[in-house]
């Protein structure tokens, strides 16, 4: 079988990878990819192979001349754009909602309004599409709160406040500044919950859902709690898309997985299928996400739902994940879910993104990301790798000189597995000290920075 992954990230790569591993599969096009590919094992044999395609309808036809079996769409971009409606009308099978579907995601308001009817928990919120207004009722309300951009941000349209200025400021650099652009014309102003965030994972094939009963601790700040000079220097606030993550979840259990299905999963995916005043009736066939938290009380609520796997959260499930992937995507389009019953392995993940610190401008200096950032900086080291370390690349691009060089904030995941979770820890760690991105501008220094406490908390817990 011949499968195509569209995307070009780091879960785009990983969901190729996790195909490429599958009984039936014996090519695995990835489309537009990324050049890092070609550095990795199966880049190299070519079961993995990239080609720079963008146009929808230039895709199509690659996967008819090319006999494509399978379509997966990791991104919430391309799924907006309403590719999977192009590769249907050819007959293409797909993985992923169709455009219409997309809504869930990117329209908070829309899907916030249909938890708080079925009676799904989430924290209290106001939508607002005037500035003025939306900054009055933070002053008013007091407490702690997100401000979220209405549409899509790519993962970072989510900012949490510690107090009012905060929030105003927040207001402000969304729907005034509009950092992440018309995604911010309207805000969604929620109550900040505090808990333990969890990530969860539910197949739909448009007529019965497959939950992954396995789920990821998620890290969203940029900086470890203790960096004192990253606080001083970025400000309050530096959550940012993942930074790495775990798995398992240290929360994981029987109960609490029955626990989300019942009081989450379940009502939204009837809402979804089902027809009527509280219902959709749409034919999803794809990945919900649910991004949950569980107070100290045991209260569940959703703060997001998104309509693709998470990342990095992805990147360590597919490590997990000793079902076959492929015979999970043909489910979901035939309809036949309920007769997949995924198993996992015994080993635990851990997955650290190696991102770009602070790096010498031409004139001056880069803070790194999440601030301003430097790229085209010299990916080396790559080939120190010990055998089993999966490397996963978001930000790069291929320079005619260097090689692989960076390109972007967050530039490659560095997994690795063991039967503890110390041990994996210890070998991502003690890989991704290997790798170095080459500061051209001073002296070859290595700028790659990432956080050294990426599933501490849990180890010393033990």
């Amino acid at each position: 079988m011949k499968v195509l992954v569209y995307g070009t990230g780091g879960r785009d790569q990983s969901l190729a990878d996790k195909y490429g591993d599958s009984q039936h599969v014996d090519k695995v096009y990835f489309v537009p990819g990324n050049p890092g590919v070609a550095y990795t094992l199966k880049g190299k044999r070519g079961l993995i192979e990239c080609f720079d395609i963008r146009d929808f309808s230039e895709v199509s036809k690659f996967c008819l001349e090319k006999k494509v079996d399978l379509v997966d769409i990791g991104s919430e971009n391309p799924l907006e754009e309403g590719l999977v409606d192009v590769l249907n009308e050819h007959g293409i099978r797909t993985i992923g909602p169709r455009q219409q579907y997309v809504r869930l995601e990117s329209d908070r308001a829309f899907t916030d309004d249909i938890l708080r009817d079925i009676g799904v928990s989430k924290p209290e919120y106001r939508v607002f599409d005037d500035p003025e207004q939306a900054k009055e009722y933070v002053r008013n309300i007091g407490y702690q709160v997100f401000v979220k951009a209405n549409g899509l941000a790519a993962g970072k349209g989510a900012i949490g406040c510690d107090d009012v200025p905060q929030a105003e400021s927040a207001v402000e650099k969304l729907m005034v500044e509009k950092i992440f652009g018309s995604s911010g014309d309207r805000v969604v102003i929620e109550e900040r919950k505090y808990g333990t965030e969890i990530s969860f994972f539910v197949y739909l094939d448009g007529q019965h859902a497959l939950p992954l009963k396995m789920f990821v601790q998620d890290y969203k700040r940029a900086f470890d709690l203790d960096d004192e000079n990253a606080i001083k220097e970025f400000g309050g606030n530096l959550n940012t898309g993942g930074t790495g993550c775990y798995a398992p979840h240290k929360l994981l259990s029987p109960w609490l997985v029955n626990k989300i299905i019942k009081e989450i999963v379940n009502p939204t995916v009837n809402a979804i299928y089902n027809r009527g005043d509280l219902g959709l009736g749409w034919d999803y066939k794809g990945v919900l996400y649910f991004g949950l938290n569980l107070d100290p009380y045991n209260n569940l609520d959703v703060f997001e739902i998104n309509v693709r796997h998470g990342d990095p959260e992805w990147e360590v499930l597919s490590r997990k994940l000793s079902t076959d992937l492929f015979e999970i995507g043909m489910a979901v389009w035939e309809g036949t879910l309920d007769q997949i019953y995924p198993v996992w392995n015994n080993q635990c993940y851990v997955d650290v993104v190696a991102m770009e610190g602070r790096s010498k401008a031409s004139k001056g200096w880069n803070k790194g990301y999440p601030g301003r950032y430097g790229k085209g900086h010299q990916v080396v080291g790559l080939d120190q790798i010990d055998r089993g370390i999966a490397i996963y690349f978001s930000g790069v691009r291929e320079d005619q000189d260097k090689g692989l060089v960076t390109d972007g904030g967050r530039v490659l995941h560095v997994i690795a597995g063991d039967a503890t979770l110390e041990g994996a820890r210890e070998r991502a760690y003690r890989n991704i000290e290997r790798i170095s991105f080459l500061d051209h501008y001073h002296d070859n220094a290595n700028c790659m920075r990432y956080r050294k406490t990426i599933g501490l908390e849990e180890i010393q817990h033990l």
